[in-house]
């Protein structure tokens, strides 16, 4: 008795196996079920679900400005995240070093004309061999070294725009045209502190994070029905994300450097529409029957997103002309489960 209970316990074990792995049904095999059919729709684009995102500066893009000297007082002149234009006054620095980086900048361009000099009136003389070649290494160096630290103190210099010795004061400008941030608002100020950078606008993007499976149709995000095309994605993965960057902010979007977002990333790649109630799921799988004469056969999709109504799925195969079941789709899953029909 227990050998047949056994038996028959392996045969319809090995049964339902069978009908799990059944992959196609004839249609007439589903006697009275009401059957209708809807044929996919193929899209070029889709959009996925919202990521978040932030405003951030394009990495390396920023221009720094640096105090070149110990500062006792600053007073800025403009807002933190103004727009400015290319030489508008920044910042004023007022205090005795002022007045002692202003002198220095003039004893250092007088003695680089005075080792210019040298070196201009000393040159002839190496060549026709009136100077030893130590004495010409020593004229040489002096030149270069003086050269040099005059050029540093210009490069300040190039952006003062007026100094005023009754008040130890000088005002800087802007190199460049761009937003103003100011990195520093409080004191100290000591040499190499930085006064504020300059943004220029088309280096202000928006970066999100994107599924790798995702990544390389990634074409574009909506903020707000705002588009804006993505400019880059990164060839390095952090966990499961990779790191994109968007192209220049258009004005419209009105988007601040720093804000936080919510982005709707939009896919350039060929996928399908259906309806929610094709779809059911198998095996850990999401998948639809699709019709070939009298035949239902089951085959694998995924999904990518969704809409009120519709899944957005891809497949291995071209559902654009082919018919999948949108009506008993359950009662047909459950035939092929072997649960029974009509």
């Amino acid at each position: 008795m227990m050998a047949k209970y056994g038996a028959c316990l392996f045969c319809l074990s090995a049964s339902v196996a069978t009908l799990v792995q059944a992959e196609s049904l004839t249609i007439s095999s589903l006697g009275n079920l009401d059957l209708s059919y809807v044929q996919p729709q193929k899209v070029a684009s889709y959009e996925g679900s919202p990521l978040p995102a932030q405003v951030e500066i394009l990495p390396g893009n920023d221009y720094w400005i640096s105090t070149p000297e110990n500062i006792q007082q600053i007073s800025f002149l403009v807002g933190q995240g103004q727009l400015v234009t290319k030489g508008q006054a920044i910042v004023k620095l007022t205090g005795p070093e002022v007045f002692h980086y202003l002198a220095q900048v003039e004893a250092a361009s007088s003695l680089y004309q005075l080792a210019k000099s040298r070196y201009e009136r000393n040159k002839p003389l190496l060549n026709n061999g009136s100077i030893s070649a130590e004495k010409w290494q020593e004229i040489s160096q002096d030149y270069f070294s003086t050269h040099l630290e005059y050029e540093h103190m210009q490069h300040f210099m190039e952006i003062v725009k007026s100094t005023d010795a009754a008040t130890d004061s000088l005002v800087v400008g802007t190199p460049v045209a761009g937003i103003v941030k100011l990195n520093q608002v409080n004191g100290p100020y000591m040499a190499g502190s930085q006064l504020f950078s300059l943004v220029p606008s088309d280096s202000i993007r928006v970066k999100v994070s994107v599924p790798m499976s995702q990544s390389h149709s990634l074409s574009a995000v909506n903020i707000n029905q705002c588009h804006i095309a993505i400019e880059s994605v990164s060839a390095i993965a952090e966990g499961a994300f990779v790191t994109a960057w968007s192209s220049p902010l258009p004005q419209e979007c009105n988007l601040l450097l720093g804000q936080q977002i919510t982005v709707i990333p939009e896919y350039q790649k060929a996928v399908y529409l259906l309806p929610k109630n094709s779809v059911f799921s198998w095996e850990q799988d999401s998948q639809v029957f699709t019709k070939t004469a009298d035949t239902l056969t089951s085959i694998t999709i995924d999904i990518l997103g969704s809409t009120p109504e519709q899944y957005i799925v891809e497949s291995d195969q071209d559902l654009s002309q082919i018919q999948v079941l949108s009506q008993s789709v359950a009662a047909v899953k459950g035939i092929m489960l072997g649960l029974g029909g009509e």
